[in-house]
């Protein structure tokens, strides 16, 4: 890397995409200054190249230097939630455009300070008006309850004294008792039996034996008195009360006003919730012994009184009339217990209509203010949206400032924090630029200082992607991140997983509707990134991969010589059919001499009737070539495995052996194949002989290569020798099962005794090389080397010391100490038995995971047939109608709709994710296994990129 490129890192060298295997990574150590603290690690997060470690880890989290700092923060993104709560309720869109100027750069602690401050004054005017616009909203409520209320109880009180009026002006034929000026005035009270009074047949015992003192058959201008029609009004209607006043100006209605004012009883009236009054009622009932007269009305809001968003549609007026003070005080207190809101309601006509009126003038003052506030309230919401966006992604940068500065040590005699972590060893020169970026910042004249430590602790795993790589770097480490130094597989899926899909997916018409909507999704990629549905977001990491394997169906279609199953005929076809052929006679087409057709399958084999015989012994036994190609590509992959570890003995009694074993049963099973295809098993002689037998079976003969070895019957010979050959392989693969068991744990024996005896200590399997004098010297040269040259240059521009790298050994530090105490002590019993599992697991995997990748036959049988099936069904019906049908041309085109449909939701989504989980399986297991440990830790760099 150039020198300018370390002034300056946004612009540096094009780094190498490192994804054979993990970057190299460096163990830091990092003492940071308090007073640039906030700024450098505000400088580390926008770098994300540091994978913190926690130096605190028996320090519980509330105890933590800073963990005042993350609380007030919390209580930071509590206001923010509380404000976006409130824009969503008003509709207010929330533009996400962020202030980069603030956002983006280290802050100061009086920027914080004044940010929360705004944030504070924001809060304290929405809830104020919150809570104006509450108080009013109820006051609102209030006042309409109450005006129903006054409205329906004046209707009953009409009611009432017409029915008065009613008893007086037929007093003198009395239905019951004869009535007088003098009876008390309470008979009037008693129910008239009718649905209206809401009364229920239980009650009437003899407590409360009820007067009835209204005939059924009287005229109708009566029972219109007694029972008026109910109208809707509204609180500020009063046409209906001077309605009902006017009715009673008649002659023998006259005096009836003032009755009510006059009578000797009391009332309670209120307003409770419709399903709970036939409770209330009842328990009325029982407590007062049927000793009152209750009326209720349902109250109907109009749709101009419900603009505060309030639902009170499900409330009810009632009236209860009794005797006394002592029961007009139980029965509000019993009202009061079910919810019901008690009012005042004069006994006067005139008091009543001049409470109206009141009400109705501070209804509109109640309106108007409620408007004012709603505005007011949306126009701070506003202000509030604009910089919502800003004020969340600082507060989480904040928060996640101290929350990393937790995970530091507070060196108190230094004044400064000590940190470590894993850094890529090629980005240390950012780091430092970063650091110094802080420094200059802050306006400090003291830096941070960057070491570099050897430790013996595995480094996590860091893999660089990009958003080609990305997809299947996901599906590697969906079953194990690879161990660190270790071979990375994802390079290979790049590949291998596309071409094993299209070998079961493989036609040129899928592959092509396949390839065309990832090609939609990688245009419009930046438009599509922002939708954030969970399956979709799935779908959308993946477009690559989809990309690819839509190519690839593509290709393997043309071999197949499949387009939605129909043969494509590019080139002339190898075969003729005879031409004094008749219909309906099974006839055998003849190969043309000298012939072949140039590129994948014989058209002709798709209209042949024993197609399927042929495509089911081509693909299997493909199948079998890939995946024994495939499982060796896997096992070469040890040898670079090995030598990275500096373990050589896992090349020459690991690898060996378990190729050697492989390429023995397998390998012969794959030539023979191969063999197979390159005779011409039915070419005549010039007598018109058969000139070799009849294909053998390969089947048979690997059964029987176990079974009797050293003998091949003729008509099953394939060649000459295949006995003495057979033979040889299958000794030679019994050879390498002891081979595989014992050599490499009695060598790594046999090492450990002779470093025992020469007094070095234990052996451990996992060092990559022996301890000696020299090499302890020359490490000890380099790192003084390396701190000699460090030093000299200590000093920046202005004098003071500025960030360094240095390398040197955890035990220099004499503080905190990152070597690992996981060495494990040399046991043969255990690497014995580890060896015997792995011998065991290799040789029967050898049989199973070969015959898994028949996979590859079957799904794409499948796939070709159901295929077939969709064309033959839908399709291909309609066009062998009549053309005299006049219906045939819509009846292609619903055909078409059908087979489309099925075409897509059957054979791309559900054959494609069965063909992608079957390719899934077979580099998990067949692949994986043969070289992969996938035992590592990914690198989790702090970064806010990654913030949620």
């Amino acid at each position: 890397m150039s020198f300018d490129s370390l002034q300056n890192p946004n612009n540096p060298e094009k780094d190498e995409v490192s994804i054979f295997r993990s970057e190299k990574m460096s163990f830091i150590q990092i003492y940071i200054p308090v007073e640039i603290s906030r700024f450098a690690v505000n400088e580390l997060g926008e770098l994300g190249i540091i994978q913190f470690k926690d130096l605190n880890e028996n320090v519980n989290a509330f105890q933590r230097t800073f963990a005042y700092d993350i609380r007030r923060f919390d209580e930071i993104e509590r206001k923010i939630r509380y404000f976006t709560s409130e824009i969503e309720k008003e509709e207010i869109p929330i533009h996400h455009v962020i202030d980069e100027n603030f956002a983006n750069r280290s802050r100061g602690p009086q920027e914080i300070e004044e940010m929360e401050e705004e944030i504070n004054d924001f809060e304290v005017r929405v809830r104020k008006f919150n809570q104006a616009f509450y108080d009013l909203k109820g006051r609102w409520v209030e006042l309409v309850l109450h005006g129903l209320a006054l409205y329906q109880a004046s209707r009953i009180f009409e009611r009432i004294s017409k029915r008065e009026a009613i008893l007086h002006h037929r007093s003198t034929e009395p239905r019951v008792r004869a009535l007088s000026d003098h009876v008390d005035r309470d008979v009037l009270l008693q129910d008239l039996s009718s649905p209206n009074r809401g009364q229920n047949d239980s009650f009437d015992d003899e407590e409360g034996v009820l007067l009835t003192v209204a005939n059924r058959n009287e005229p109708a201008f009566e029972e219109e008195f007694i029972n008026p029609p109910q109208r809707l009004n509204s609180i500020g209607s009063l046409e209906d009360l001077e309605y009902q006043r006017d009715l009673g100006t008649d002659s023998y209605l006259n005096g009836a006003r003032v009755l009510i004012d006059d009578i000797n009883f009391g009332f309670v009236a209120g307003v409770v919730r419709r399903d709970r009054l036939v409770t209330m009622e009842k328990v009325l009932w029982r407590m007062l012994r049927g000793n009152i007269y209750m009326e209720y009305v349902d109250l109907e809001i109009d749709e101009s009184d419900k603009f505060t968003g309030v639902d009170f549609d499900d409330m009810s007026l009632f009236i209860v009339f009794v005797h006394g003070e002592l029961l007009q005080s139980r029965v509000a207190k019993i009202s009061e217990s079910f919810g019901a809101t008690i009012y005042n309601i004069s006994r006067n006509s005139e008091q009543r209509r001049e409470d109206l009126v009141e009400i109705l003038s501070q209804k509109n003052d109640i309106k108007t203010v409620l408007q004012f506030n709603k505005e007011a309230s949306k126009n701070e919401l506003s202000s509030v949206a604009v910089r919502l966006p800003t004020w969340s992604v600082v507060t989480k940068k904040e928060k996640s400032i101290f929350y990393v500065m937790n995970l530091f040590n507070y060196d108190e005699s230094r004044r400064c924090l000590v940190s470590e972590g894993w850094c890529p060893t090629r980005d240390l020169s950012k780091v430092n630029f970063a650091l110094r970026n802080a420094t200059t910042q802050s306006g400090s004249n003291t830096s941070a200082v960057v070491y570099e430590i050897s430790t013996s602790n595995e480094p996590p795993t860091y893999l660089r992607t990009n958003k080609f790589t990305k997809g299947f770097q996901n599906i590697i480490d969906s079953y194990g991140v690879p161990k660190y130094g270790e071979v990375n597989p994802g390079l290979f899926t790049t590949i291998t997983f596309p071409f094993l899909f299209s070998i079961m997916f493989g036609d040129l018409g899928h592959g092509a509707l396949m390839a065309l909507a990832a090609l939609f999704l990688v245009i419009y990629e930046k438009r599509l990134s922002k939708i954030q549905s969970e399956e979709f977001v799935m779908l959308f990491s993946g477009r690559y991969m989809i990309l690819l394997m839509g190519i690839f169906s593509m290709i393997v279609g043309l071999i197949y010589n499949d387009i939605f199953s129909r043969a494509m005929h590019f080139f002339p076809t190898g075969w003729s059919w005879p031409a004094d052929r008749k219909l309906g006679q099974l006839v055998t087409a003849l190969q043309t001499k000298d012939r072949v057709y140039p590129f994948g399958i014989d058209p002709t084999w798709h209209h042949s009737d024993n197609s399927l015989l042929f495509t089911n012994s081509y693909k299997m036994k493909m199948s079998i070539l890939i995946g024994v190609v495939h499982m060796l590509f896997g096992m070469s992959l040890q040898i670079f495995n090995a030598k990275h570890f500096r373990k050589p003995i896992n090349i020459t009694h690991v690898f060996f052996p378990q190729v050697i074993f492989f390429l023995s049963i397998f390998g012969y099973l794959s030539l023979t194949i191969i063999y197979k295809w390159c005779i011409n098993w039915y070419a005549v002689d010039s007598n018109g002989n058969l000139i070799n037998n009849s294909p053998p079976s390969l089947l048979n003969m690997l059964i029987y290569m176990f079974l009797n070895p050293g003998s091949v019957e003729p008509q099953d010979s394939l060649y000459p020798g295949q006995a003495f050959i057979q033979s040889t392989l299958l000794l030679i693969a019994v050879v390498c099962i002891p081979w595989m068991l014992l050599a490499k744990p009695l060598i790594l024996r046999a090492e450990h005794n002779k470093i025992v005896n020469e007094g070095y200590g234990q052996l451990s399997e996992f060092v990559p090389e022996r301890l000696s004098l020299e090499s302890v010297n020359s490490n000890i040269m380099a790192r003084d080397s390396n701190e000699s040259e460090n030093l000299d240059g200590d000093n920046n521009q202005r004098g003071h010391s500025i960030s360094s790298s240095f390398h040197i050994d955890n035990n220099d530090l004499g503080g905190h100490s990152t070597s690992n105490s996981n060495a494990k002590p040399f046991d043969f019993g255990d690497i014995m038995v580890n060896s015997t599992i792995h011998t065991i697991e290799f040789c029967l995997s050898g049989i199973s995971h070969t015959a898994s990748y028949l996979r590859l036959w079957a799904l794409s049988l499948a796939h070709a047939q159901l295929s077939e099936v969709l064309w033959s069904m839908t399709i291909q019906n309609a066009f062998l109608l009549d053309d005299k049908l006049s219906y045939k041309p819509f009846a292609i085109c619903f055909a078409f709709y059908v087979w489309f449909v099925l075409t897509i939701s059957i054979l791309l989504i559900m054959e494609g994710l069965s063909a992608f989980l079957h390719a899934l399986r077979l580099h998990w297991v067949e692949f994986n296994s043969k070289f992969y440990e996938g035992s590592g830790e990914p690198f989790t760099p702090f970064s806010y990129k990654t913030m949620e």
